[in-house]
Order: C-alpha cells, then sequence, then structure tokens
C-alpha cells in the first residue's frame, strides 16, 4: 500500500511539474498592511504611509498578503491531484531581469483547475552583483505609474517545495507562470 502511495505520489510531483500555470488575478493586494491595489503616484498615499513603506523598503524588509487566483491546467485532467506546497519561493522579472524576490512560508494546497490562494509573502529586492536592484523596481514602478499595460514586461516564476511521504522536496527549476488569455 505505501509503495502505490509513494508512486502516485510521484506521479502526482511530475503532473504539477509539467502543469501550466496562468495568473488569473490578485485581490486585496497589500504591503506592510498598506492597500497598494489602486495605488498609481506617491501622491496617493498617506505621508505616514509613504514614510513607513519607504522605510521598509530601504531596509528590504517588506511583507505582502494578497489572494492570488491561480489557474493550474494537468496534462491529464480528468485524474484528480491534489498537491501540498510547503514553501513558495517566487521571482518578479522586469524586461527579463530579477526583480522582486519572495517566500510563501504557510502551506498552500493546489489542485487541478481554478485555485483562490491567500498567501503572506516575504517581498524582496533582487540583488544583482551583491547589490540591490533598485534599477529593476524603479522600471516596474514606472511602468506601473504610467497606468501601462505591463503584462508584455513581466515574468511570474514559482518553484515549490512539495510535501512528500519522503520529506519535502524542492522542484529543481523555475516553473514561469504565464498571463491567462486576453479576449
Amino acid at each position: 500500500m505505501a509503495g502505490s502511495f509513494s508512486c502516485k505520489q510521484a506521479s502526482d510531483l511530475k503532473a504539477f511539474t509539467e502543469a501550466n500555470y496562468k495568473l488569473q488575478g490578485i485581490e486585496d493586494l497589500r504591503l506592510n498592511g498598506i492597500d497598494v491595489t489602486n495605488k498609481r503616484t506617491p501622491f496617493d498615499f498617506r505621508t505616514s504611509e509613504g514614510d513607513s513603506l519607504l522605510t521598509a523598503f530601504t531596509t528590504n524588509n517588506l511583507s505582502a498578503t494578497t489572494t492570488l487566483y491561480l489557474d493550474v491546467q494537468m496534462q491529464e485532467p480528468e485524474e484528480t491531484r491534489t498537491m501540498q506546497v510547503t514553501e513558495l519561493e517566487w521571482q518578479l522579472l522586469v524586461d527579463g531581469k530579477e526583480t522582486l524576490i519572495g517566500n510563501v512560508l504557510e502551506p498552500i494546497n493546489l489542485q487541478n483547475g481554478d485555485n483562490k490562494l491567500p498567501l503572506t509573502t516575504t517581498v524582496r529586492l533582487a540583488e544583482v552583483e551583491g547589490l540591490q536592484n533598485y534599477e529593476g523596481f524603479s522600471t516596474l514602478t514606472t511602468l506601473i505609474a504610467k497606468g501601462k499595460d505591463v503584462q508584455d514586461r513581466l515574468i511570474f516564476r514559482i518553484k515549490p517545495t512539495i510535501n512528500t511521504p519522503v520529506g519535502d522536496v524542492t522542484v529543481p527549476e523555475y516553473i514561469t507562470v504565464g498571463q491567462p488569455a486576453v479576449n
């Protein structure tokens, strides 16, 4: 019985690694408790909010909470599969350059199809040659402030650690999360 369970777990791990991931949306994005969902310019923030975020930003001590809507499409959708992710590393690349990185350290259960995931994560600036990548972050904030559609310039990647009967297993390569098709 344990052998068949392990085979099923290995099969599920392979299926989730090969699945297509599509980001369907983000809701209620908060940085250090401040709702930033509809903020576009520095003038959209109260002085205390701006000061708080600036301090967190310069000390690389940001945290985010949000609800992420993630569509997971398996190669064999008729088979029921679930996976418990015990840790989720993520990266946001702007124009192909790693800009923001973070970790989700609370368990997440994924299934085939639509997943509504309430997340709490660290948010750090990626480093380039040992220095924080302010240039990438500046590009990101400028694009957002200009109200531009940034989807074609962003890449979101995840690297899950999966709970298995033999212990946690980290997927060896980052998985690129695609954007939903625009109708």
